[in-house]
């Protein structure tokens, strides 16, 4: 099990920022190479965003969330960075706290919060 306080360290702070279709935000997998099968649910300010509001790219290529299983995961080595789109309401500005969960072919189930600021538009 890997603690929660390092899965907060792939969250690169900064980061989190309203878009045109909600918010996202970047990781950066710096704990050990794995296979992403599953992602969400990500809340943020009040609202859980399950897996079919949730996009990934990585290394370019965008990964639908409900489209991740253990026969279609996505191979995540140390270093790569991740970004995270949740279709859904922009964020207010001011500090938030987002909890994201994910599942890895390895280790499983993980879950982890990060706080940062989003600035007034």
């Amino acid at each position: 099990m890997i603690p929660t306080f390092l899965l907060a360290k792939l969250y690169v702070n900064g980061s989190l920022m309203n878009n045109d279709t909600g918010f996202e935000f970047n990781l950066k997998n710096i704990v050990d190479a794995t296979t992403l099968i599953g992602i969400g649910p990500i809340e943020a300010d009040g609202k859980s965003y399950e897996a079919g509001s949730i996009t990934m790219m990585v290394a370019g290529t965008a990964f639908r969330g409900e489209e991740l299983s253990r026969e279609h995961g996505v191979s995540v080595r140390m270093g790569v960075p991740i970004t995270v789109k949740v279709e859904g309401e922009q964020l207010a500005a001011g500090e938030q706290k987002i909890a994201l969960a994910a599942t890895t072919s390895d280790i499983g189930k993980i879950k982890f919060e990060i706080k940062d600021t989003i600035s007034g538009a």
